[in-house]
């Protein structure tokens, strides 16, 4: 069986790949450059484990998505880890871009541990780094979504798969 497709169809298909690829290997240098402005810095974490943490997030479980809120009235999802963590006295910083400057990045999803925070660049965004989550283990992570509030997701789900740049470990 032989099929058969048209120059405009075909045409379509490659400029659809190209700015696939073309969009991937932006996101690839603006990684590299995040990198290079400064990675790995410490966070004084005073003795407190991941488990405290993870349960000061999942308090806010329900909670309606708010641009720049810290309470249950409604947060965003750089507040719920900047909140979460500041309950036991752990100064991080508010935005997500900045967040994910702290700690060892694990690149490799499979290499997640409990308690690590798990950073996305989602497409309706320009910034790079523009959502975060605290992993929660078995592919989950809690984060705040726009529109469902804060919830558990699975990392492997396909928006979440495709944004996933790297997760760091502060522990």
């Amino acid at each position: 069986m032989k099929i058969s497709i048209s120059k405009p169809i075909l045409t379509l298909i490659f400029l659809f790949l190209s700015v696939l690829g073309a969009e991937s290997q932006t996101i690839k240098q603006q990684l590299k450059a995040y990198r290079e402005e400064g990675v790995k810095k410490e966070l004084d974490i005073k003795g407190v484990n991941p488990e405290a943490v993870i349960t000061s997030a999942r308090y806010f479980l329900g909670v309606k998505h708010r641009l720049g809120g810290l309470d249950h009235e409604g947060l965003d999802c750089s507040g719920l880890v900047y909140i979460s963590f500041q309950k036991h006295g752990i100064s991080m910083p508010r935005s997500s871009s900045e967040q994910g400057r702290y700690g060892k990045q694990i690149h490799a999803r499979n290499s997640l541990e409990r308690g690590d925070l798990v950073f996305f660049h989602m497409s309706w965004s320009k910034k790079l780094v523009n959502h975060v989550g605290i992993y929660l283990g078995d592919d989950e992570f809690i984060h705040v979504s726009s529109s469902n509030g804060c919830i558990i997701s699975k990392l492997s789900d396909k928006d979440w798969k495709k944004g996933f740049l790297f997760g760091t470990r502060v522990w």
